[in-house]
This record gives C-alpha cells, structure tokens and sequence, in this order.
C-alpha cells in the first residue's frame, strides 16, 4: 500500500508540476522534474529526496559490467538502467546475462564507471512516462 502511495504522489509531483519553493522563498518556483528527449530527467534535491534516489558505479569482473539488480528496471520496452548523464538521468536499454545473488551481469549497455540508479529507478520510469505520454498537467487548467 505504502509504495501505491509513492507512485500515485510521485506521477502526480511530476503531473502537476509540484513547485519545491516555499513560502519564505522568494525566488521562482522551480518544478520538481523536467525531462528532456535523449538528455534525461532532471530531479531538484527535494524530488531526490521523495523518491529516495540512490546511485552506485557500475563494476567489471571480467569483460562483463556488474550492477545490482534493483538498478534494473523492467517494462514493456524491455529491460533498462538510468545511468547518471550529468545532472539529469537518462534511460538506456541494457542486455543482461547472468545473476548471482542481488548482482547482474550487464553484456551490452552500460560501461564500467558508469553511475546508475539503483534506488528510485521506478519513480524515474513514471516521471518519464508521464512526461512522454501524459499530455499537459493538471496545473495546466485540465
């Protein structure tokens, strides 16, 4: 129930543009997200925070990448990791071989060094989601 709870607040933080600044603030409100095609999406710390975000490098053993399997996020596009590209988080389709205990192997996708979501990844799927085929946000007079 708790994470039903989760995901219908993050899809709706994202949908409705939740602004993070507070009453004392008096700069501009920023959205919580912004997802922009082949860039990623961009979290503020606060969203970060919400979906509790965590991050790891991925690994070697061999010629294979290691990452753990909470990173991957499977849909029905496939199997994927978000991998840090600068401040944003972007969505790339991996190749998995085989896993061992709470690890994978990734074949083909990632790199070694490269810094994925292993906390979150859900939310960061639905926030892209919603951006990608929502349509316009309830703030937006809908």
């Amino acid at each position: 129930m708790r994470n039903l709870i989760l995901i219908l607040t993050t899809a709706l933080l994202v949908a409705c543009g939740k602004s993070v600044s507070t009453a004392e603030s008096s700069g501009p409100a920023h959205k919580a997200a912004e997802f922009k095609q082949g860039q990623g999406l961009l979290l503020t710390e606060e969203a970060s925070r919400f979906i509790g975000l965590r991050s790891a490098e991925a690994q070697t053993k061999g010629t294979l990448v290691r990452i753990p399997q909470s990173a991957v996020v499977e849909t029905s596009e496939g199997k994927h990791v978000f991998v840090r590209n600068g401040q944003r988080w972007l969505r790339t389709a991996v190749k998995l071989g085989a896993a061992s205990g709470e690890v994978v192997d990734v074949a083909d996708g990632l790199l070694e060094g490269d810094i994925v979501a292993v906390a979150g990844g859900w939310y960061l799927w639905l926030a892209e989601l919603q951006a990608i085929k929502g349509g316009v946000g309830c703030a937006d007079g809908h």
